[in-house]
């Protein structure tokens, strides 16, 4: 797995979570890099989500990612 996507995909989750909106859909992710291979960027999502660096976040009829700093606590 490339580090240069994980690198990237994790500076562009700190850019977006900037505003307001923290969690995003797999999809905006492989939109933000429009020049990567989607699946590369899938593969590096889920490296990500096991170092938990992001986390999955479910609202029972969706599911989103988001970093795991803001990460709802229990």
């Amino acid at each position: 797995m490339s580090d240069d996507i994980k690198t990237k995909v994790t500076e562009l989750f700190r850019e977006k979570s900037k505003g307001d909106k923290k969690m995003f859909y797999i999809r905006d992710v492989t939109k933000w890099l429009p020049n990567e291979d989607r699946h590369a960027i899938q593969n590096a999502v889920k490296e990500l989500l096991d170092e938990e660096v992001l986390k999955y976040w479910s609202s029972g009829s969706s599911t989103y990612i988001m970093l795991a700093e803001y990460f709802p606590k229990e």
